[in-house]
């Protein structure tokens, strides 16, 4: 299981290289999409909504649609055009099934809601920092937030962790796991700092890259916490199995989810390089 994990993250590490060093933005837009419309596939799985095939294509159609506008430039507009399409179909199935044997129920649609308009939105903010300036590096300095922040929560966990169950949602969360997740998560950005400013040569605001660190480690340990709960509440460990060794794309995505908007947003008012 292990050496499985560590392959699959081996060239998850390289497409991600490839996406932010060498490939166009339209390639990430293009994966972007492609994972947004998984994600609603495993969403609307787990709380019950694929009764119908309409039920995923609708949120699958605008998680597409999302990336596609904000690669072009028409974010905004694609975002209302999904809420509006989504609201109106969505509502519309539940109001034509009340009272049948097997109804849409409100929070099918509401997760509808979120999977095809939230999810796409919070994605998209790495095809918006890949956009930007130097932006194959804002999007590594995204990942690197979050997946060195895992590393050091699973490690922190498993060599120190002796205070469990803080949380009910992750009882196997320690508050010695979450303490090494804020540490490294801290001294990875630093690290990532440390090369971009001695080895590629660009100057780095050390002070806002601490910001963003610890800033970008609570949002991490939260999409992480608030996805489990999802996974909890409807009693299942994985939301898929697409990705050998980690799960499904909301399972290896979770924190990222949360945590590009953010970054996204303090990189446009407060750039650190």
């Amino acid at each position: 299981m292990l050496l499985t994990r560590t392959i699959m993250a081996a060239v998850m590490i390289a497409l991600l290289l490839a996406l932010t060093l060498w490939l166009e933005p339209i390639f990430m837009m293009a994966v972007i999409a492609v994972l947004g419309a998984i994600a609603v596939w495993e969403l609307m799985h787990t709380v019950g909504g694929v009764k119908d095939w309409r039920l995923v294509a609708y949120p699958a159609l605008t998680a597409v649609l999302i990336p596609v506008g904000f690669y072009f430039g028409l974010g905004d507009a694609a975002v209302r055009l999904a809420l509006v399409f989504l609201m109106f179909t969505l509502f519309a199935e539940a109001v034509f099934t009340y009272g049948k044997p097997d109804p849409i129920r409100f929070n099918v649609v509401c997760t509808g809601l979120f999977a095809g308009v939230l999810i796409p939105f919070c994605m998209s903010a790495l095809l918006q920092l890949r956009m930007e300036e130097n932006g194959g590096l804002l999007v590594i300095m995204s990942f690197v937030i979050t997946a060195v922040s895992d590393t050091g929560g699973y490690f922190g966990g498993m060599f120190f962790g002796k205070h469990k169950g803080v949380l009910k949602c992750s009882p196997n969360k320690s508050l010695e796991g979450f303490t090494g997740s804020f540490i490294c998560g801290i001294l990875g950005i630093m690290i990532f700092g440390l090369i971009v400013d001695k080895a590629v040569g660009i100057e780095v605001n050390y002070l806002l890259l601490l910001v963003y660190a610890a800033l970008g480690n609570l949002t991490t340990q939260i999409g992480d916490l608030a996805f489990s709960v999802i996974k909890r509440e409807h009693g299942i460990k994985d939301y898929g199995n697409l990705i050998p060794g980690h799960g499904g794309v909301l399972d290896r995505f979770d924190s990222i989810i949360f945590t590009a908007p953010l970054v996204y947003l303090l990189v446009s008012r407060f750039p650190a390089f």
